[in-house]
């Protein structure tokens, strides 16, 4: 997910759900005013293991 905070900074989260419920699921763990939007790319699948992430889990993905 793509998300903007409210001073413009842009952001990359992950949010192991369906699809169609990311954009909510996302938009209930970041603050009142953001904006997250889904990002066209998709994770390839040999990356997923590595995220280490439960069902319906969000997080912000800090890129090192």
């Amino acid at each position: 997910m793509r998300v903007t905070t409210d001073d413009g900074e842009v952001q990359v989260w992950l949010a192991a759900t369906p699809q169609d419920q990311a954009v909510d699921q996302v938009l209930d763990a970041i603050p009142e005013g953001w904006a997250a939007s889904l990002i066209k790319r998709p994770l390839p699948a040999e990356h997923i293991p590595a995220l280490n992430m439960m069902p319906g889990e969000v997080r912000r993905h800090l890129v090192s």
